[in-house]
């Protein structure tokens, strides 16, 4: 990050010398601060008036002070530099921007409930419950994905980029191509991967290879447009922190805001990096400084105490279902209950949802309250029976009247499960969205199910009286 700010810094110097007509020379970085030499002596205070002035940005906290120090030296030397306090809270920054895209790219790989905390200074721990593919998660959330894109620079021959001789502004990257292994590139980006609105694997109209089509931002279209509108028949190179990916030309302007980028891509390495553009890149490259792999027979304990609270909570529920409204009535809201059980877990299988302790805790819930629509139907049944209804009467206003009191309760504990998937983290999202599934089929099952069965029941034996009076 200190890097390419400073890279950035040097441009910046360059370009606003170059516009003030201020001649200089030995322009580059050293000792990690920039350094420039003004040839005119009689220049030098200009060009010190210049850069402190147009340089940098104003520094947090601070009236008049900038977050770059200009000063001279000898041999009409001037020197550019960060202040520490700009740096450290770009560093602070920083940490707080990688915890919240590698949230997001985790997210992306499937519920996984990710714990990611900040630790120390400069330290993140990630932990992923159900991840199947350490190595595959360490890939996806160590790349940085800064994507790029930038005119190519023609005036350097192939052979003097070979040789290392990069004119100024510009830059040498690799590629893989063994036709061209380098590009020289101009160090300004035209467009950067922050102006991506959208990313997704795809695949080429011609040839049905795997690509990766993008979208900008209302910024990056214009920008995009002007740039290959200028630039018909140069060429433009698509840079992946810090490699080419591919370098070709303009032939028309592009003025629509989405393309494509192609490479020698498989479909999961196109998924994969489609979905590092989508969640953002980060704003410095991470090192991983300690793996662990925890196995599932560590959690086995944990494991079997949420089945054992499951299994206490339905036979509590069975017990009280059949004891209240008998084995007929009670006994058809426990298959409900079990039906809904099932749909829950192939709902979580769908989503690829991992059940650890929180969701557990979730579907016990869910487990407590599917019943409620049921008892809510049953009640109802008794109190139309008691004035006077008939059975199939007293049946139909039971399952009318109580469904607007079903979907209010279960509407409000919908919206705040979905409140909690929202803006938790981690373990509460686990937790939200197994009660956000198992409201939906607790709905399903206590009515449709529920209904389906005591419609079977009464055209079958043609009662004359209810048996939960």
């Amino acid at each position: 990050m200190r890097r390419e700010r400073l890279t950035n810094l040097v441009e910046d110097v360059r370009q606003n010398l170059r516009n003030d007509e201020i001649a200089f020379t030995d322009l580059g970085i050293v000792d990690g601060e920039v350094a420039v030499r003004i040839t005119d002596p009689g220049q030098v205070d200009a060009a010190l008036r210049n850069l402190r002035n147009s340089v940098g940005a104003p520094l947090a906290g601070s009236v008049s002070g900038r977050d770059v120090n200009v000063s001279t030296g000898p041999d009409q030397r001037l020197r550019l530099s960060f202040a520490q306090e700009a740096m450290q809270a770009e560093a602070s920054r920083a940490v707080e921007q990688s915890i919240e895209i590698i949230r997001r790219r985790v997210d992306e790989l499937g519920t996984r409930e990710p714990s990611i905390t900040r630790q120390g200074v400069d330290r993140v721990v990630v932990q992923a419950p159900g991840e199947s593919d350490p190595q595959r998660l360490k890939e996806v959330i160590g790349q940085t994905a800064k994507l790029t894109f930038q005119m190519v620079d023609d005036s350097a021959t192939p052979a003097e980029a070979a040789a290392g001789r990069v004119p100024p502004g510009s830059e040498l990257l690799p590629q893989d191509d063994p036709s061209e292994p380098f590009v020289v590139v101009k160090r300004r980006s035209v467009v950067t991967g922050e102006m991506l609105v959208h990313a997704n694997q795809a695949f080429h109209p011609q040839n049905q290879t795997p690509i990766v089509e993008f979208r900008f931002n209302g910024q990056g279209a214009r920008r995009f447009g002007d740039a290959t509108t200028q630039n018909i028949g140069k060429r433009f190179a698509i840079v992946l922190d810090g490699k080419v990916i591919s370098a070709p030309v303009i032939n028309s302007a592009i003025t629509g805001g989405s393309g494509y980028i192609e490479g020698n891509f498989t479909v999961e390495s196109a998924n994969d990096l489609a979905l590092l553009l989508r969640a953002g890149a980060l704003p410095a490259p991470l090192k991983v400084e300690e793996q662990r792999t925890v196995s599932a027979e560590l959690g086995a304990d944990a494991i079997a105490a949420g089945q054992i609270s499951t299994a206490v909570a339905f036979a509590a529920i069975v017990v009280f279902m059949l004891l209240a409204y008998g084995f007929l009535f009670g006994g058809i809201s426990i298959v409900a209950l079990l039906v809904n059980g099932l749909l829950i877990v192939a709902a979580m299988s769908v989503t690829q949802a991992t059940l650890t302790l929180p969701g557990i805790a979730g579907l016990i819930l869910t487990l407590a309250v599917a019943v409620d629509a049921n008892v809510l139907i049953y009640e109802r049944m008794r109190d139309e029976i008691r004035a006077g209804r008939t059975v199939i009467s007293a049946m139909d206003a039971g399952f009318s009247r109580a469904m607007s009191t079903i979907i209010d309760a279960n509407l409000t504990t919908l919206l705040a499960a979905l409140l909690m998937f929202q803006f938790g983290a981690g373990p509460v999202k686990g937790f939200a969205w197994t009660l956000s599934i198992g409201v939906l089929t607790s709905v399903f099952t206590a009515v449709l199910i529920t209904q389906v069965l005591l419609a079977v029941w009464f055209r079958t034996t043609r009662p004359k009286s209810l048996p939960i009076v």
